[in-house]
C-alpha cells in the first residue's frame, strides 16, 4: 500500500524545494554551454487586450442590445427557399465597401440602400421573378454578366466590384450541391445532425467544401448559421459554437477601441501605411478580433457572439466610418439602424456608442482595418 502526500506535508515540501534548486542550478550550467541554443517562441502578431475588452463590457453592459435580427425576412417564402437565398447571398457577400472603391449602392422599392442591405433586397426582388436563381442547377451556370445585370442599379450603374470572380463562387456552389447529391442547404443541416462544429461532419466541416465557405476564421460561415438561426428556422445542438463573423467594419472598430492589440512593428507599419499585409497576417488580425467579441460577449454576459456582432456592425459601418467617425456627435446623415439610436443616445448627445471606452476617440488619426485582397469577408 503506498504512502500518499499532500502538497502540505513538511517532508514532501522539503523534497519539492531542493528538487527545484538542484533543477535551477543544472539550468544554469546547462546554458554556460557553448552548444547550447535556447529557442524562444515568438510573441502572437495580433494579441486580446483583456483590459481594454473588460472597459468595454462594462460599458455594453448598461446598455439595452437589441436581439440579433435581419430588416428582411422574406414573409413569403418557405424555408428551404430561405436556406438557399441565404446561402447563395451569403456566399458573395463580401467587399461591397472597398477601400478606395465605391460602396454598393442602389435603390429598391423606394429605399436608397448600400451594401448588404441593397445586396439582399435586390436579390429578394430577382428571385419573386425568376424563382430558378434558388436551384443549384441555376447556379452552375451564372456568370459575372447575370451578376451585374442582376445587381445593376438604373441611377448609380453597375457598382458590384468583381462580378466574374463572385460568378466563380456561384457556380461552384452549384458543382458542388448537384455533386453531392443535394438541392437544399437545408440537406447539409440534417446531414450534420444539427451539428455546427461538435461530431462529424458538422456544418463547418461540410460547408468548408465550397470556395464561397472555406475561410479559417468562419466569417461567411457564422453569419450564414445565425441568419438561419435569427431567422427561426434553425436551432443547433452546440449553440455554443457559433463564433461571430468578423468582416473589415469590425476590424476597424476594434483596432480603434483597442481590444485588438497588434505586437509585430512590421505588421503594424503595414496597417497604417495601409500596404497590403499576408493571409497569415490577416488570418492573425481577424482571429484576435473574433476572440475579443467572444470576450466581451461572456463578460457583459450576454453570451451571444452574434447579437455582439450585429451590434458591432452596425456601429462600426454606420459611426465608426473610415474617414469621418462620429466620436463626439454623429450628422443627420448617420445611418445607424433606428433600433441602434437610442444607445447612441445614452451620453445625451447623439454619438458612437463606444466613444466612451475607446482608445482612439477624438484622435485625429486612427487605425482602419487592413489591406487584403480576398473574398473571404
Amino acid at each position: 500500500m503506498g504512502v500518499h502526500y499532500s502538497g502540505a506535508h513538511p517532508i514532501m515540501q522539503a523534497c519539492q524545494l531542493a528538487f527545484y534548486a538542484f533543477r535551477a542550478e543544472l539550468m544554469t550550467e546547462v546554458l554556460k554551454s557553448p552548444n547550447v541554443r535556447v529557442a524562444v517562441a515568438p510573441a502572437p502578431l495580433v494579441t486580446v487586450d483583456e483590459a481594454a475588452c473588460r472597459k468595454l463590457a462594462t460599458l455594453i453592459s448598461t446598455y439595452e442590445v437589441p436581439i440579433d435580427r435581419e430588416d428582411n425576412a422574406l414573409p413569403s417564402a418557405s424555408r428551404l427557399d430561405i436556406g438557399n437565398f441565404y446561402f447563395w447571398l451569403v456566399a458573395i457577400c463580401h467587399q461591397t465597401s472597398p477601400k478606395g472603391g465605391v460602396r454598393l449602392a442602389g435603390t429598391v422599392n423606394g429605399r436608397n440602400l448600400q451594401g448588404w442591405d441593397y445586396l439582399s433586397a435586390r436579390f429578394e426582388a430577382a428571385i419573386a421573378v425568376q424563382p430558378r436563381l434558388l436551384t443549384p442547377e441555376t447556379w452552375t451556370h451564372m456568370t459575372g454578366d447575370d451578376l451585374r445585370q442582376l445587381f445593376r442599379d438604373q441611377t448609380l450603374g453597375d457598382r458590384l466590384t468583381d462580378p466574374d470572380g463572385r460568378a466563380g463562387l456561384i457556380r461552384d456552389l452549384g458543382s458542388v450541391m448537384i455533386g453531392n447529391g443535394w438541392k437544399h442547404f437545408e440537406d447539409l443541416y440534417r446531414l450534420a445532425g444539427r451539428r455546427i462544429l461538435e461530431g462529424d461532419p458538422n456544418l463547418l466541416q461540410l460547408l468548408s467544401r465550397f470556395r464561397a465557405y472555406n475561410d479559417p476564421v468562419h466569417k461567411k460561415a457564422y453569419f450564414l448559421l445565425a441568419l438561419m438561426r435569427n431567422g427561426g428556422l434553425w436551432t443547433y445542438a452546440d449553440d455554443w459554437n457559433l463564433g461571430a463573423p468578423v468582416d473589415y467594419h469590425e476590424i476597424r472598430g476594434h483596432l480603434r477601441i483597442g481590444t485588438v492589440t497588434i505586437n509585430d512593428r512590421t505588421l503594424k507599419e503595414k496597417v497604417q501605411n495601409e500596404t497590403p499585409v499576408t493571409a497569415e497576417e490577416d488570418v492573425a488580425i481577424r482571429t484576435a478580433v473574433h476572440d475579443a467579441i467572444m470576450l466581451v460577449s461572456e463578460l457583459t454576459e450576454i453570451r451571444n457572439p452574434s447579437r455582439l456582432h450585429y451590434l458591432f456592425w452596425n456601429v462600426f459601418r454606420s459611426c465608426c466610418t473610415r474617414n469621418s467617425p462620429h466620436c463626439r456627435r454623429c450628422p443627420v446623415t448617420c445611418t445607424l439602424p433606428p433600433r441602434y439610436v437610442p444607445l447612441a443616445l445614452a451620453s445625451g448627445v447623439r454619438r458612437c456608442p463606444f466613444a466612451a471606452a475607446c482608445k482612439s476617440a477624438g484622435n485625429a488619426t486612427m487605425l482602419t482595418e487592413h489591406v487584403f485582397t480576398t473574398d473571404w469577408y
